[in-house]
């Protein structure tokens, strides 16, 4: 058997036109809880999924940074050390002479590679008067770090100015 329902005779306890239309009652059957009707929740779940897709982008974006981050680090060690075995070089053999040189440096490190490449002379741009010293004692070299990281490849490299080895 159905009862119609009817707003309280009480007039503390009345309950608005609205609340009557929606089937909410501020007392009564449903007492003194309210509860969300399925389109709140519904909206509720798309924003909380449009958010968590936001973050997970932006996860995402934070754990690729975390990575090319750790290999520019790795790499500027790696190329720190190479400078170092060049400098001992230099001094080994009183200067450097023109070519270039590239390797993959030994495991743990296999996905690093390094170039060394060694100009002859340097130009003359942005030595001013000591242009033409630079240019009969210095040679350019340029050395690379490079990686693979997804697709692309990423590189640190360092240009220096170095002693010309003396031709006898």
């Amino acid at each position: 058997m159905l009862k119609r329902l009817s707003a309280p005779q009480n007039p503390s306890t009345s309950v608005s036109q609205q609340d009557l239309f929606l089937g909410r009652w501020a007392s009564g059957v449903l007492g003194h809880r309210r509860a969300f009707t399925l389109v709140e929740l519904m909206a509720a779940v798309a924003v909380i999924a449009v958010g968590m897709v936001f973050i997970l982008g932006a996860f995402s974006q934070c754990m690729s940074s975390l990575a090319t981050a750790e290999h520019k680090i790795t790499a500027n060690f790696l190329l720190n050390a190479k400078i170092w075995e060049e400098g001992l070089a230099i001094k080994e053999n009183n200067g450097s002479e023109a070519g270039e040189w590239s390797e993959a440096f030994k495991p743990p490190y296999e996905n690093f590679n390094w170039t060394r490449v060694v100009r002859d002379g340097v130009s003359a741009g942005d030595l001013g008067n000591e242009s033409l010293f630079a240019q009969e004692n210095l040679n350019e070299e340029e050395s690379k770090v490079s990686w693979a990281q997804g697709k692309a490849v990423k590189d640190v490299t360092v240009t220096r100015y170095v002693k010309r080895k003396k031709k006898e």
